[in-house]
């Protein structure tokens, strides 16, 4: 049962002489939605997009299957939410952000997986990301493209972060309902193979809990967007040994992780 109606922000064509140069002020290309809701969830995989419309949201319609990039509007205890797929890594993910942010959307999570390169961390369990290294090329490029004209040492690099009172009320939300979670560091990468073991090793040695493609980027994204924005991750792999969690074991997990994403972002925004 609906506790209020949900609310869609809209994006309006406007009749303008074409310039390829302002194509992207006129209409987004990929995500071809006319509305998303202000808070979206960001998966990379469409299958696992479509999987979350199905099973949480009440009302589910998909909006766009452009490129296979799927998206659905629906709703969550009353508020309006939207799924939309990213693809992988951080050039796709950024695309779908830009557009998003064009069709309204003012809150981004990411829900994935990643690479645990932590003993503690077990196949299954969730993980908060508090940082995103910039590990990646893409999350660099948007920093330094937003501190143009400024100091060149400034544009080196930034932090990061998940937004804070998310990451407070996700955690309190996993540990009340008895999930396996962990809060730290992850470094986004722009190869899904070829690390040696030592480049792993040395990020492990600073803190970083595991690896993944795409959060920097939407984090660094929102940031320089004024967006509000976090990623979360269910753990599929343990990177020493490279030992791949079973498909069931990470639908358990993914279906642990969504139902925290959506209270703690409904709950926060």
């Amino acid at each position: 049962m609906l506790t209020r109606s949900p609310s869609f922000s809209s994006f309006e064509t406007q009749q303008i002489v074409f310039s390829p140069t302002l194509l992207l002020e006129i209409m987004p290309i990929h995500v071809r939605s006319e509305k998303v809701a202000p808070i979206v969830l960001l998966p990379g995989d469409p299958n696992r997009a479509k999987w979350i419309a199905e099973h949480f949201f009440d009302d589910a319609v998909c909006t766009t299957n452009y490129r296979q990039m799927l998206g659905y509007n629906g709703s969550w205890k009353g508020h309006a939410v939207t799924v939309q797929t990213t693809g992988m890594g951080g050039p796709s993910a950024t695309i779908v952000c830009e557009e998003l942010k064009m069709l309204g959307a003012k809150v981004l999570i990411r829900v994935g997986t990643c690479g645990a390169m932590n003993n503690d961390m077990e196949p299954g369990d969730l993980m908060l990301v508090t940082a995103a290294c910039m590990t990646d090329s893409t999350s660099r490029e948007i920093f330094a493209a937003h501190m143009s004209g400024c100091d060149q040492q400034l544009k080196a690099g930034y932090a990061a972060t998940s937004d804070f009172n998310f990451l407070m009320r996700a955690y309190a939300i996993a540990r009340a309902l008895n999930y396996r979670v962990h809060a730290g560091k992850v470094a986004s990468l722009d190869r899904f193979y070829g690390h040696s073991d030592e480049t792993y090793k040395k990020l492990a040695q600073t803190g970083i809990f595991a690896v993944e493609m795409e959060a920097a980027s939407v984090l660094t994204f929102a940031a320089t967007h004024d967006m509000k924005a976090a990623c979360m991750m269910t753990v599929s792999d343990q990177i020493y040994g490279a030992k791949r969690a079973s498909e069931e074991v990470i639908e358990q997990g993914v279906e642990r992780m969504v139902r925290v994403a959506l209270d703690a972002v409904t709950e926060t925004f």
